[in-house]
């Protein structure tokens, strides 16, 4: 009988110590627990210029015979070195007649 009424002391007072250090654990430093990362937000949006100085540049220099020569390129259907795996639509398949 002594040691079942040692045992609920024992519960008890280690659950008062585990509940004083609740109010400790749940502070965040954060308003609410979805806020986020508000603290990388603000220094991105006090920061003077994020961007470097080269984006600033409109100014691009390419020639435009090679511009129009990558275009080209660019709406070709493809690279005639790689060969394609690709069913044609019009090959045979389930339910052809040949």
């Amino acid at each position: 009988m002594f040691t079942q009424r040692t045992d609920w002391i024992v519960l008890a007072a280690v659950s008062l110590m585990l509940a004083g250090c609740a109010d400790y654990m749940s502070q965040r430093d954060s308003v609410t627990l979805g806020a986020g990362n508000a603290l990388e937000a603000n220094i991105g949006l006090h920061t003077v210029n994020p961007f470097p100085r080269r984006a600033n540049n409109t100014r691009i220099d390419v020639d435009g015979r090679s511009a129009v020569l990558a275009q080209e390129r660019y709406l070709t259907p493809g690279d005639p070195d790689v060969v394609s795996n690709a069913v044609s639509p019009t090959a045979g398949g389930i339910g052809s007649a040949e």
